[in-house]
């Protein structure tokens, strides 16, 4: 006997609703994680992570994690029973990478996505207590539009001269320009005299002052606001010194996204 159209229809449209409603109960009753696991390491999940494709891939992610771990406690000779402030901490990368070196370092993570402290909070603060993060409400216009603009009252929850080494991995890349000046001064005056900065930023000669998503200057396309923030060198550098930071050294180009490698310590006085 065959079945009228309308009936067949109505089956498969009953078929329809029950698999979402089903699929929707699978959501609410097991929630997607936002983390993964690799190698015994809690990591963020996949499409959490900021940075480029390359940080997807949980190998390279957590290669990552530890080479910068390494940067600290090598290149910038970091004691753990000393403060270090990672400014943009984002999801923990770097965080990550110094428990499995120092599981009781004197750490804080500040950034302006409240999702990401939230994520290192759950995930590394609870697991480490001696690693703190906050959430700084700072407009950005590609993490935090809806943020507090910048005032002349703007501090950053640290005591002066509290911290041995300020760490700042992609900031200045994806920050308002016009902030520049004031997170320059605000890494001077949270650093001890001889205390260490780290940063990367994409700096270039014969360019103007600042470009924001410059055509032709990297491989990939950019989408959406302050998606690579790049300066002239001489003038950049000058922002830095005029704040209190003297230039140790630059490695050209030495990380992803034609950024370098800059390394700054504070002033006496």
């Amino acid at each position: 006997m065959q079945r009228p159209k309308a009936f067949i229809a109505t089956i498969r449209n009953a078929g329809k609703f029950a698999w979402k409603f089903a699929s929707r109960g699978k959501q609410i009753l097991l929630p997607k994680r936002d983390y993964v696991t690799y190698k015994g390491v809690r990591i963020p999940a996949r499409e959490l992570r900021f940075n480029g494709r390359d940080y997807r891939d949980d190998a390279f992610f957590l290669a990552s994690a530890d080479g910068e771990a390494r940067r600290v406690a090598e290149r910038l000779g970091y004691n753990p029973t000393e403060l270090l402030v990672d400014l943009g901490c984002g999801q923990g990368r770097l965080a990550i990478g110094l428990t499995r070196l120092f599981d009781t370092a004197r750490y804080l993570g500040l950034d302006v996505s409240a999702r990401s402290i939230v994520w290192c909070n759950k995930h590394i603060g609870q697991r480490f207590p001696s690693y703190k993060f906050q959430h700084v409400d700072l407009v950005n216009a590609r993490y935090n539009p809806h943020g507090q603009f910048l005032s002349e009252k703007f501090r950053l929850p640290v005591d002066d001269g509290a911290a041995s080494i300020v760490y700042l991995w992609g900031v200045v890349t994806n920050m308002e320009p016009e902030h520049l000046a004031v997170y320059a001064s605000e890494i001077a005056r949270m650093l001890q005299p001889g205390g260490k900065a780290f940063l990367t930023a994409n700096l270039e000669e014969n360019v103007p002052a600042v470009s924001i998503n410059p055509p032709d200057y990297v491989s990939f396309e950019y989408h959406g606001p302050l998606n690579l923030v790049r300066y002239e060198k001489q003038y950049f550098l000058e922002v830095l010194e005029r704040a209190g930071l003297a230039l140790e050294q630059i490695n050209y180009h030495a990380t992803s996204n034609c950024q370098s490698d800059l390394y700054f310590h504070a002033l006496e006085g």
